[in-house]
Formats: structure tokens, C-alpha cells, sequence
């Protein structure tokens, strides 16, 4: 694709959701990364009520594309010998205390990495700026409750991938934010790439902005707290991802410098759990990374979403390409689902609009869906479900533990796909996302106990 076809897609496209502000990257391999293709383009502003424009270079706040960083800290370590996926997490911290005995015997540094610990994921609690923050954080997680037993389900997980991150503290004597500057940030020069506040507004920074469509304003703060960084802190620019992505497409290769064994890097995308059906067409979840397989091309990436701002990233293997695009509003999501659709497009590549299928019209006749009316819960939400005339209808409040407990109530609807299955979509979003409900066997959790899995996370009945 030629720049001006790049930039002139993510004009029409960024104008079409009203996103404010964005920036997209398009990588080509070569030989070796000097001969790398780049293709950039930028779009609205940083801040509206500033209006200074995005550029190329802009910081953006990458959000869980962070938890790959993370991942690869953690690969380092296992490359040298220091640690093993499958040790247990209290044999290296036998001070760590859960909310479980199970959870504490048996939670694998694997099970952090790949959403399979059963910690309760999106605990927001802010533990101050100080370098011990992470461990302070790690420290409450006696308060954090267990959803179900590690290894037998899947739910996404921030908190696990903090208790990684402390991992990493406690085996290499620094905080997180010092292991990854001085092992991946110096070593592949991602001289734009960061965790602190004070370092991004160095540089041109984006800011996040909320509000429904044609009312965007900026948010009242800038960043998670820090104690939640291994999971989500890191700022960066597409062209910083991008040389990161490059890595990984290298297997672990940057130049003549190697910062990850080429069998680290493959197992970090290998098959490590199975995410609730409708998440992908045909994947399944890595070491970090989530993996896809559309129509026989392979993909791997991860998505980021914080304070107002999104961030995206696609690795296809097999065609040595990589995409990102980073934003600082709403309508990301369908801005991304359909640039990334025209950008492949061009390359050959049908990239799908949306992995769960659109719903038929009504609930079914085989439909009981009066079975899963009730409360469901996690630490950060509450979430109401009730009858609606055709399927169920969601209302989601976030708890004071949630990244922004003083947002409004989201409202959803659900409509049937099948007997467990369902399909809901934003109003103007393009793709459709899915839902399921399920009730624990014995093995999973506490048995006879319902579920359900929205996205990427299960909320037990309560």
C-alpha cells in the first residue's frame, strides 16, 4: 500500500467514527532492519482542546499490548534458566498469599501468561508511584478472588500479568519498569517507548478523550495507576510497536543482537488455552500474544484499551507484515475492524469485519432465557442481566476496584445464537462481539455454580 492510499484510508475511516485523534503504521520486512519498509500516517488531533495535530511520532498510551512486553521479560528469564513456566508462583514467592489454598498450590507462572490462573482480572487499585507499587499491589492479592480453579477455564486477566511482572521484580532485583527499559526498550532502541507520565510528555503526547459520538471530550486524568504496569502502563509510537513486532517476526532477532531464543519466541504464540467460542474464527491463546488463523493466514497480535485511549496490533507471520494503529478516543474499535480490512485488502488478505456472527432475528423458540437472568460479578463489575423482547439485556457498573468507577452504568443487549450463545453490538459498531453462559462442573470451580463470559472474561453468578 502507498502512503497516500494509507493516509487517505485512515482519514476517511477516522473521520466516519469521529475518533479524534490517530496514528497507523504499516510494516514491511526486510533482510535485516535497516532495510525494513515503513509506511506511517496520522490523523485529527492529540487533545481537542488544544488541537495540536498528531504526527507519526506521537505517543499513545498502548494499554494490554503491554502484557507482551511482559511475556517477553518473563521468556528472557526462562532462556536463562532462571525460572520454568510450570513452576508453581509460590515456589519462587513463598510469601504470596491468595485468596485460595488451591490458588496459591497451584497457580503455574504459564497459567499468568496465558489467562488461565482464575485470579480475578481487573483489580485497578492504585498503590501509589513509588518503585514498591507493584509489590504492594501483589501483596492485597489475598483480597482478589479466585473464579475458578487454575488451569480448567479462561478469563482474561490483568492482575495475573501484574503478579508476573512482580515476578520478574523479585528474580531480577529491579522493578519492572527498570528490567524492561535496560532488556527490551535500550536493546531494540525504542527510543519513544516508555512508563512513566514524566517521560511521555517529553515528547508529543496524546491524551484520552470519552463522550459519545460528535461530543468527544478529553478525560479528567491521563494514566492507570502504576501499580497495574506490567499489565498495561507502557506509552509508545506505531513505529516503536512496530520495531517490536519486528523482533518477534525475527524470532527473538534485532540486527545481530538476539533478545529472545528463536524457541521462546515460537512458544509465545503457540497453542497454551482455548478463549470462549467466538473470540476468533480458528485460534487460541499464546503466551501473551492471542493467535488466529483467518481462512489459512496466520495472525497473531494483541489489543489495548486505558484512560481513552486504544491501541492495536497485527502480526501475520507468513507475509512478514506488521500493522498497528494507536488512538486517543471512542469508535476505535470499528475504525481499526475496517482499516485494517482495506489496508489487507490490498495486500491479498481478507481480514474478517467481525469473528462472532450476526444474530437472527428473535429469541428462538428453543430459547430458556429466563435460565440466565440474574447477577453476575467480578471484583470491577456488577453486571444485571434481564429479560428484553428479543434476547437479554445487560446493565454493567463498574465497582470502586475497576479502572473508572465513576463512569455510567453500559447498557447491552444480547441476542440469541443458540441455546448458551449470543451476539451484541454498540450502536454504529461494526463488528459483533460475543457472549455465553455456562455453570461450573466440579473440576472448573464451585460446582453447579453459573457463569457468564462476556468478551474475554467470565463473571460468576451471584
Amino acid at each position: 500500500m502507498a502512503p497516500d492510499s494509507l493516509a487517505k484510508q485512515l482519514d476517511d475511516l477516522a473521520t466516519a467514527h469521529d475518533v479524534p485523534g490517530a496514528a497507523v503504521g504499516l510494516l514491511r520486512l526486510g533482510d535485516r532492519p535497516e532495510t525494513d519498509e515503513l509506511i506511517t500516517a496520522a490523523y485529527g488531533v492529540t487533545n481537542v482542546e488544544t488541537g495540536v495535530p498528531v504526527t507519526p511520532d506521537t505517543v499513545f498510551q498502548i494499554g494490554s499490548i503491554s502484557k507482551v512486553f511482559t511475556t517477553m521479560l518473563i521468556m528472557q528469564l526462562v532462556d536463562q534458566g532462571v525460572v520454568d513456566l510450570d513452576t508453581p508462583v509460590a515456589t519462587v514467592m513463598p510469601e504470596l498469599q491468595l485468596s485460595t489454598e488451591t490458588g496459591m498450590q497451584e497457580v503455574t507462572v504459564r497459567q499468568l501468561l496465558c489467562h488461565t490462573s482464575g485470579i480475578d482480572g481487573d483489580v485497578f487499585t492504585d498503590f501509589g508511584r513509588g518503585d514498591d507499587c507493584v509489590e504492594r499491589y501483589v501483596a492485597a492479592l489475598d483480597e482478589v478472588p479466585q473464579v475458578f480453579r487454575p488451569g480448567r477455564m479462561f478469563s482474561y486477566s490483568n492482575t495475573a500479568f501484574v503478579l508476573a511482572g512482580r515476578l520478574i521484580e523479585v528474580l531480577t532485583g529491579t522493578s519492572w519498569d527498570a528490567q524492561l527499559r535496560n532488556t527490551v526498550l535500550t536493546p531494540l532502541g525504542l527510543t519513544h517507548t516508555s512508563t512513566l507520565p514524566e517521560e511521555a510528555l517529553l515528547l508529543r503526547s496524546a491524551v484520552g478523550h470519552e463522550g459519545e459520538k460528535e461530543a468527544r471530550r478529553r478525560v479528567d486524568h491521563w494514566q492507570l495507576p502504576r501499580s497495574v504496569g506490567p499489565a498495561g502502563l507502557i506509552n509508545s509510537t506505531v513505529a516503536d510497536v512496530l520495531t517490536f513486532a519486528a523482533c518477534h517476526l525475527r524470532d527473538g532477532l534485532h540486527g545481530d543482537t538476539r533478545l529472545l531464543s528463536a524457541d521462546a519466541s515460537r512458544q509465545m504464540r503457540a497453542r497454551q488455552s482455548e478463549p470462549p467460542v467466538g473470540m476468533h474464527l480458528d485460534g487460541h491463546q499464546g503466551l501473551g500474544w492471542r493467535c488466529d488463523s483467518w481462512h489459512g493466514v496466520d495472525v497473531f497480535g494483541h489489543d489495548g484499551a486505558t484512560v481513552g485511549q486504544y491501541a492495536h496490533l497485527l502480526v501475520l507471520p507468513e507475509q512478514r507484515l506488521a500493522l498497528s494503529l494507536l488512538t486517543n478516543g471512542p469508535g476505535a474499535a470499528s475504525l481499526w475492524v475496517e482499516l485494517r480490512h482495506a489496508v489487507l485488502a490490498d495486500e491479498g488478505i481478507e481480514a474478517p469485519l467481525s469473528i462472532c456472527p450476526a444474530p437472527t432475528p428473535g429469541p428462538g423458540a428453543d430459547q430458556d432465557l429466563d435460565r440466565w437472568v440474574g447477577t453476575y460479578r467480578s471484583a470491577a463489575e456488577d453486571i444485571v442481566v434481564e429479560r428484553a423482547d428479543d434476547g437479554l439485556r445487560l446493565t454493567i457498573t463498574e465497582t470502586e476496584v475497576g479502572p473508572d468507577p465513576d463512569s455510567e452504568p453500559d447498557v447491552r443487549l444480547l441476542r440469541p445464537l443458540g441455546a448458551d450463545r449470543f451476539a451484541s453490538r454498540d450502536e454504529g459498531a461494526v463488528a459483533w462481539s460475543a457472549a455465553s453462559f455456562g455453570t461450573m462442573t466440579a473440576e472448573e470451580g464451585e460446582e453447579g455454580r453459573d457463569y457468564l463470559h462476556l468478551g474475554l472474561r467470565l463473571y460468576r453468578r451471584a
